[in-house]
């Protein structure tokens, strides 16, 4: 056991000693996932933010339309300015011309002689484009109608879960990205302990030592899975910060998540980190050299994308749900299921619980397998 820690010590100080190799394990999986939502977040803000004031302008308005017009921010031009908003309209210091005709009045219902309403926007400028949307959907709400679908407001129709769709996007998102952090983490580090050792002949050199071949492969599997945790713990915390940043953002309500929750996405972050660690010490084991294995290691990612964006598809569930308890045997697939199905809050845990320890022992058989490659010269010596 001390030859184990010392090796792995080797790899932890190899790692720790340049700066900029523990900048990126401890901080690059939190900026990843926090990142990446802090900016989707405020995209998702700026969709649904319904009080946000635009740059328009409105000429010949009725009086029955200039106040909903007002409230999305529209002005009232007057007349003789029209061009001169157009071109600024085109240049993007403007939003939104809405053009009434003179003496405006909505034709009866039935009439083939209906007057136009022109709406001028820029398709360039997002906000413009919002501008015409809402206007739209005011404008098309005042249309005449033959009959109304739904018109009573205060029966709810929808019988599913409103939140359902905003919170299966959070379970394809926070996993992917924390999954993708932790790999480019570990990857290179995982590629240089071994494969780089072989390259550089250092390997050899420390297998003519008196310490076990078993226990070189098992220490440098211990340093990789701390280095693998020390990500994992890092996205975690960007995950944790990120869920109630987004719940904002996407207007997710009656939706909370408790110490429960929060443990179950600790447990399943940290085994999938496990997982993904102790397949990138198999490849890099198995390697010739450091180009190989980070030319092999990508497929994990393309897999990875590929798993987080099917279990979010209708098309697949009936695939996902025939599998059934299966689903929880397959090393990393379970890992993200778990962490979507969680976020989703439509997780068992019993399921979790199998899944982890299922990747728990994937673990385990990894360093046994890399164990066993050490005693072979014709894998050590590439």
């Amino acid at each position: 056991m001390k030859d184990i820690i010392t090796v792995a010590k080797k790899e932890l100080m190899s790692c720790f000693s340049d700066k900029m190799i523990c900048m990126q394990i401890i901080l690059l999986p939190f900026f990843m996932v926090f990142g990446y939502v802090l900016l989707m977040s405020s995209m998702m803000s700026d969709l649904t933010n319904k009080e946000t004031k635009y740059k328009a302008y409105m000429v010949n308005a009725p009086a029955s339309l200039t106040e909903s017009l007002e409230n999305l921010g529209c002005e009232d031009l007057g007349t003789g300015k029209a061009e001169d908003i157009k071109d600024g309209i085109k240049n993007k210091q403007y939003d939104m011309l809405v053009v009434f005709p003179e003496d405006f009045a909505p034709a009866e219902q039935g009439s083939t002689d209906l007057e136009d309403i022109e709406i001028w926007y820029n398709t360039e400028k997002n906000s413009s484009v919002m501008a015409y949307q809402r206007t739209s959907e005011l404008l098309g709400a005042l249309q005449p109608k033959a009959f109304t679908v739904n018109g009573d407001q205060d029966v709810k129709h929808d019988l599913g879960d409103p939140n359902r769709s905003q919170r299966m996007m959070l379970g394809m998102i926070l996993p992917l990205m924390l999954l993708m952090a932790a790999f480019q983490v570990c990857s290179n580090l995982a590629a240089e302990s071994i494969a780089g050792d072989k390259e550089r002949g250092f390997l050899n050199t420390m297998l003519i030592t008196p310490v076990k071949r078993r226990n070189i492969a098992a220490g440098k599997s211990l340093g990789i899975f701390a280095i693998a945790f020390m990500a994992g713990l890092s996205g975690f915390i960007g995950m944790a910060l990120s869920i109630p940043r987004l719940e904002k953002a996407m207007q997710i309500q009656d939706v909370s998540y408790s110490a429960m929750e929060y443990l179950m996405l600790f447990l399943s972050t940290f085994t999938a980190v496990a997982v993904l660690a102790s397949i990138l010490l198999v490849i890099s084991t198995l390697s010739k050299n450091v180009k190989q294995a980070t030319t092999i290691a990508p497929i994990i990612t393309i897999t990875i994308m590929v798993c987080s964006f099917l279990t979010t598809m209708d098309s697949f569930a009936a695939a996902i749900e025939d599998l059934g308890i299966a689903n929880n045997f397959i090393p990393a697939w379970n890992a993200i299921q778990n962490l979507k199905d969680i976020i989703c809050l439509d997780y068992s845990t019993s399921n979790v619980l199998m899944s982890c320890g299922v990747n728990v022992v994937i673990s385990l058989i990894a360093v046994f397998v890399v164990g066993k490659c050490f005693e072979s010269e014709k894998i050590v010596n590439g």
